[in-house]
């Protein structure tokens, strides 16, 4: 109901009918607004967990390398990491570095993280055409900052699993938008996580 009122100009509704309309507008927006992140989320996982099932046993195989190739980095044990290297990963690791290539530097280093460390698996961008597994693990620098790292795993010519280069970045297909997708191997304490 709507009355004008002709002596103060103004129009007076109905108070009833317009909390009733917020009431069902406020509804409609918060079906609404559940319905597409649900679905959105459930889609991106189902993705996600389709691909790391369909890819099963390449990732069996790649979370092990990945993993023992992380322990070998973190305690930067050099003699053990090049034979994970590739072919180019070996030059690259020579060139920059050949004066480290016989040392195990910080040989207690991995335990010493004592399990504060980080280990994601990017499966949602793996298929048999661009052939590359991509891993990140984090931990907490000497400084106490949240520091990444990235694996990549590629086949050589005899079809093993060999680490491209021991000084890989963030593959650009990966960006702020996805980094925390795939799938997480190992998980760091949630107390200790810096948000």
């Amino acid at each position: 109901m709507i009355i004008y009122n002709t002596t103060k100009g103004s129009v007076i509704l109905n108070k009833k009918r317009i909390l009733s309309l917020a009431a069902v507008l406020g509804m409609t927006f918060l079906i609404a607004g559940c319905n597409s992140d649900g679905k959105e989320s459930e889609t991106v996982e189902k993705g996600e967990n389709a691909n790391a099932k369909k890819y099963e046993e390449v990732f069996k195989e790649t979370d092990e390398i990945a993993h023992d190739f992380l322990k070998l980095k973190i305690e930067q044990n050099y003699p053990e990491i090049l034979k994970y290297m590739s072919t180019k990963g070996i030059e690259e690791l020579e060139e920059k570095s050949s004066y480290l290539l016989e040392t195990h530097r910080l040989p207690d280093e991995f335990e010493e993280l004592d399990g504060m460390y980080e280990l994601r698996r990017y499966d949602n961008f793996y298929d048999d055409n661009n052939g590359e597994v991509f891993y990140r693990y984090s931990r907490f620098n000497d400084r106490e900052v949240l520091v990444n790292d990235w694996i990549i795993l590629t086949r050589n010519e005899e079809k093993d699993w060999k680490v491209r280069s021991y000084f890989d970045t963030r593959p650009e297909i990966i960006n702020d938008s996805n980094a925390e997708t795939g799938t997480v191997l190992h998980e760091l304490p949630v107390e200790e996580k810096v948000q």
